[in-house]
């Protein structure tokens, strides 16, 4: 599934409109429109805005075929670029296991302090 599609599904899922989605990323409607036909070319900045939004992690959001970014990077900027979605990867998963962490403990004061 093309990303513009996974963007359409996430956001009537959550009952979004473009013009809502649209805001919080700070560009036009049009803009986003295209952005769910596979017309318009994203960038990292707005995937990550995107993967917030919908409480996605990258890996999620970007799993398909047929991601377009900008194509006017040259090979250090890829690089840099890949090096940028797998540090915010990380940061994602220790975000979650700390909030498992917290979990597990609050149910274990639980099960111990009834």
């Amino acid at each position: 599934m093309k990303i513009g599609n996974k963007l359409r599904v996430f956001r009537t899922e959550k009952g979004y409109t473009q013009e809502k989605i649209a805001d919080l990323l700070q560009i036009s409607q049009a803009s986003y429109s295209n952005l769910e036909n596979n017309i318009g070319k994203v960038d990292l900045k707005t995937i990550q805005k995107i993967s917030e939004i919908y409480e996605i992690d990258l890996v999620s959001l970007l799993n398909q075929d047929g991601v377009n970014f900008n194509q006017n990077l040259n090979t250090s900027n890829n690089e840099s670029i890949i090096n940028q979605l797998t540090e915010k990867l990380i940061e994602q998963y220790e975000t979650r296991l700390k909030e498992k962490d917290k979990i597990i403990a609050k149910l274990k004061s639980r099960r111990f302090n009834p």
